[in-house]
């Protein structure tokens, strides 16, 4: 993982704790968990979140922990037929979920990828299925924990007032990397 974005995110979580317990309904930001004890099925970009964090909730964004990733696992056998996920579902891993909705990780190409949201269809009667970022490190950065947030989650929402709080919502470089 970036150190940059290491560093982000045990920041953030220092600060949400201090805000507790009010913070708890909409954002937390979870310990890291022990390299040995994240299942080896886990791919490597994954892996290296759960040491920082082994779960976060980050107001539309809900990120898998090692308690809850078997769980998270189990969608891949109803993934509609034109995404060809249920045909491979070893190629994919479900790190977690926005708006309930899951998001996928290619194993092999390390891109994330989700259902574009549109009005009233439930994600799985939905024809879109598009890669959102060439890896986990920058969707991290720029969605959850950046400006992207509003693009993806909200941009009413307390965890987009906790960014923008926090100087990391309107701020990016090129690289959609969180700015100083």
């Amino acid at each position: 993982m970036n150190p940059d974005l290491r560093e982000l995110i045990e920041e953030l979580r220092a600060d949400l704790e201090a805000g507790q317990p009010e913070t708890l309904s909409w954002a937390e930001i979870q310990g890291a968990v022990p390299s040995d004890k994240i299942p080896d099925d886990v791919p490597q970009p994954v892996r290296e979140l759960l040491e920082v964090a082994d779960g976060i909730l980050a107001g539309a964004f809900s990120l898998s922990s090692t308690r809850t990733y078997g769980y998270f696992q189990s969608v891949l056998g109803d993934m509609p037929g034109f995404t060809r996920v249920s045909d491979e579902p070893d190629k994919w891993f479900v790190f977690g979920r926005l708006h309930e909705e899951p998001l996928l990780l290619h194993r092999e190409t390390g891109a994330v990828w989700y259902f574009p949201r549109t009005d009233g269809d439930e994600w799985y009667m939905r024809e879109e299925f598009e890669g959102v970022a060439s890896d986990l490190d920058s969707f991290l950065a720029y969605y959850v924990f950046g400006a992207g947030y509003a693009e993806l989650g909200a941009d009413d929402d307390e965890w987009w007032n906790f960014l923008a709080d926090q100087g990391v919502a309107g701020s990016d470089d090129e690289d959609g990397e969180p700015g100083a």
